[in-house]
């Protein structure tokens, strides 16, 4: 059976496989395969998507799991798919062929490992800074070396320490396409499966609260965001050291207003900055009132809401 003859579906699969030279001459082989192959939007989309990844999708995924506010030059080249997919494939592949392979590799070597050890830094004071910074750096690699399967897996990560556990998985399994073998990403979503599980088994949970007051393990977890925050250990949180816990905890700057009312209504010093009584009242409070609020809370700090304990990078 010649080719020609075979279901367009089997000569596109054939025809991914090909390397770009192989794959114009296969396409000129007759009619049915120029038009399936050679001017198939889908088929360069595919083909570009097997050879080097799904970056729009993963940029897509990024932005909007995280709300990180990313550099105008990513969003410029992720925010949408290119027009003409053939035309990306072809230039995409020139800008890799022409590039110094081994220097990049080693410069995306270096910049994964400096990520890996960024990362003890956002689990401990969630720096979203060092968020944007690390997630760009990765996608960068990722432009320049598609196969590098640490980048996949340090996105991955971000995105778990942020309770973004679903989008984390989507990106671990789009990782897998890329090395299938790289260890980290079994023990990143056994992990994450792990949480989701027991989000599942609530009865299961370390309580948050005993008699309608913060638990132990808890009070412990506060006590450590406290004073994470609390830099010149006075025992408050003053206008600037409040506004960075709020930040680093959704992500968004409080007016004035709320940083002047947590202190009135909780609890505050005669400046009338937050005290740590006062800002275990207001966990009380909001725990009693909603418990999946504080959970949120202590995961974006680095916390299992279930073990009530710092999260943990794999090594």
């Amino acid at each position: 059976m010649s080719f020609s003859k075979l279901p367009s579906g089997v000569i596109k699969h054939i025809a991914l496989y090909l390397d770009p030279k192989d794959i114009v001459t296969f396409g000129l082989c007759s009619r049915s395969q120029y038009e399936n192959i050679l001017i198939n939007e889908d088929f360069w989309k595919n083909k570009s998507i097997q050879d080097f990844g799904d970056l729009f999708r993963l940029y897509d995924i990024i932005v909007k799991s995280t709300g990180l506010e990313l550099s105008n030059d990513l969003s410029k080249k992720f925010e949408k798919e290119p027009g003409n997919w053939r035309e990306y494939y072809i230039a995409k592949t020139e800008s890799i062929n022409e590039a110094d392979n081994a220097t990049l590799l080693d410069q995306g070597n270096k910049e994964y490992k400096d990520a890996r050890k960024s990362l003890t830094t956002l689990q401990d004071d969630m720096n979203y800074s060092v968020l944007v910074h690390v997630a760009s750096k990765m996608l960068w690699i990722l432009d320049i070396l598609p196969g590098h399967a640490g980048c996949y897996y340090i996105l991955g990560f971000i995105l778990f320490i942020l309770n973004q556990l679903e989008d984390a998985l989507d990106i671990l399994d789009m990782g897998r396409l890329v090395d299938s073998s790289f260890e980290p990403f079994d023990e990143l979503e056994k992990e994450i499966l792990s949480i989701m599980q027991n989000d599942k088994q609530d009865v299961n949970d370390l309580p948050l609260l005993v008699n309608e007051n913060l638990s132990p393990e808890l009070l412990r977890v506060l006590f450590e965001i406290f004073n994470r925050f609390d830099e010149d250990r006075d025992e408050c949180l003053n206008p600037k050291e409040l506004d960075l816990f709020v930040f680093s905890t959704n992500g968004q700057h409080p007016p004035t207003s709320f940083i002047e009312n947590m202190g009135q209504r909780f609890g505050a010093n005669d400046q009338g900055w937050l005290t740590k009584k006062g800002f275990l009242a207001f966990y009380l409070e909001q725990t009693l009132d909603d418990p999946s609020e504080t959970k949120k809370d202590i995961r974006a700090h680095g916390y299992d809401c279930t073990k009530l304990q710092k999260l943990t990078a794999t090594a």
